[in-house]
């Protein structure tokens, strides 16, 4: 059994990092939380460890904050979902930001992540944490979402931290699995090669979600439920599993000429080329009066079609006046633990660990150190 190790985190800020030593660590007063998403802040952040300058800075990371993988995974585990949540989904998340963190810090995974495929009507596109250099993983939801010392509180995070202190899910070779999570999955889960490269893991399969409909509840309780889950900023988002959304033609027509130096004029139709299991589209073409260009993958599909990234690409698309009408499911990418299914497990009374088995089947329960 090894060591607990540290791990190397990259911290997002707005310009050049305002810190400054405080009892409990550094103040960070400038960070960025949600880049590129409808929720992106500025926040003033206390985080433990040490930190460190980055030589070569990464578009808006300057620093390294550098600390034990434990104190990580606390933070993780509050930043990513309300401290107040049911401890056993506290606890099943810290176990899945735990195995993930270990990956980047051991360098599993694939070695050249993020690509963008070009050919002459197209482009094929996704984005690895990997992609860093100069540490494991960034702040932001890139990675995990790392907020600091104060996401945690002292609350159910810390316990849920202490209580599965080392562990991992691990897959049938004994490797630590890849644990993949989203905010709602919208009732179905989604393979990886929908979202990264074309390695599928066994574990991370294509399912029904059963967990992630909230209709059994009364609309006081789910407000009540979503109140101890939910992040202050993820709750303005409550519609979330099946919502609707408008993309203007111009504004669509503009991006792509940003994006991709591609301009098919007027456009006219936006037609779904291929799906994944769970329905999410994995290739769109955007056709118009001048011709017509294919995207994929999922995130690229919906940072194409959002200025500050559609909820999912699991949507269908009706012509509406300067644009179009999107009905759509769920709220990130689908792979793995859905966290509002699995927290909806952890109201109905079931265990942590019936949660990863339910999300990650096949993997099994690993200490890697005490």
């Amino acid at each position: 059994m090894t060591q607990e190790p540290e791990i190397r985190v990259g911290l997002l800020t707005d310009g050049i990092p305002e810190t400054a030593h405080v009892h409990s660590g550094h103040l960070i007063g400038n960070m960025l939380i949600g880049c590129g998403f409808h929720w992106q802040m500025k926040i003033a952040a206390i985080v433990g460890g040490e930190l460190e300058p980055l030589s070569s800075p990464q578009g808006k990371i300057h620093i390294v904050n550098r600390l034990p993988l434990e104190q990580y995974v606390e933070s993780v585990t509050g930043s990513e979902m309300n401290p107040s949540a049911p401890i056993e989904f506290l606890k099943a998340h810290a176990v899945i930001s735990r195995s993930w963190a270990h990956r980047k810090i051991k360098g599993y995974g694939e070695k050249t992540p993020s690509a963008a495929r070009f050919c002459g009507c197209g482009v094929t596109e996704w984005e690895e944490s990997d992609s860093h250099t100069g540490f494991d993983v960034c702040s932001d939801d890139h990675c995990q979402r790392y907020q600091g010392i104060h996401s945690s509180g002292g609350t159910a995070a810390s316990e849920a931290a202490r209580q599965t202190r080392g562990l991992v899910i691990a897959d049938s070779s004994g490797e630590t699995a890849d644990a993949r999570f989203s905010k709602c999955c919208g009732g179905y889960t989604e393979l990886f090669s929908s979202c990264w490269s074309e390695h599928d893991r066994d574990y991370l399969c294509s399912k029904p979600d059963p967990w992630c409909n909230l209709t059994d509840m009364e609309e006081s309780g789910r407000a009540k439920f979503l109140g101890t889950i939910l992040k202050n900023f993820d709750r303005d988002t409550t519609d979330f599993r099946d919502w609707t959304a408008f993309v203007g033609k111009e504004e669509l027509r503009k991006r792509l000429k940003t994006r991709y130096g591609v301009d098919v004029g007027d456009i006219t139709r936006l037609t779904p080329l291929e799906r994944g299991a769970s329905g999410r589209i994995t290739r769109l073409a955007v056709e118009g009066a001048e011709g017509s260009f294919s995207i994929g993958k999922t995130l690229a599909i919906r940072r194409l079609l959002a200025a500050d990234c559609l909820k999912s690409s699991w949507f269908d698309a009706y012509p509406a006046q300067y644009g179009f009408r999107l009905e759509g499911h769920g709220w990130g990418h689908g792979v793995g633990l859905c966290q509002i299914g699995a927290a909806h497990m952890a109201y109905k009374g079931k265990s942590f660990r019936e949660i990863l088995d339910f999300y990650y089947p096949g993997t099994r329960l690993m200490k890697l150190y005490e």
